[in-house]
């Protein structure tokens, strides 16, 4: 049980090292999944995300992990209204860290 709450505090280490707070984490690892599995994520739906806060909290959450340069917000090619939310190269590279910390065996 001591070896994962140790994995559990380098995975909050890194996370700090990104200037990532528990709301962000949460909202971006949601974004990377869609992503990895090939599934569209847009800011529509991250701002439905109500048990993670208000629409105007996720607004800025989206907002600040753009600034942050962790995700990518663009207008969809097919309905200009629809905007596309991607993870940038860096999101990918902090998620491939913390894969690196649970797969380490102890």
């Amino acid at each position: 049980m001591l070896e994962y709450l140790s994995k559990i505090d380098k995975a909050r280490s890194i996370n700090k090292s990104y200037h990532l707070n528990d709301r962000q984490v949460l909202i971006l690892d949601y974004i990377c999944e869609k992503y990895l599995t090939n599934k569209a994520c847009h800011v529509k739906e991250i701002i439905l995300l109500k048990t993670v806060g208000s629409q105007a909290t996720l607004h800025a959450v989206t907002k600040e992990l753009a600034r942050l340069d962790l995700i990518k917000v663009g207008i969809d090619s097919v309905d200009n209204r629809i905007k596309n939310v991607l993870p940038t190269s860096l999101a990918l590279k902090r998620l491939k860290t913390l894969v690196a910390i649970f797969m380490d065996s102890p």
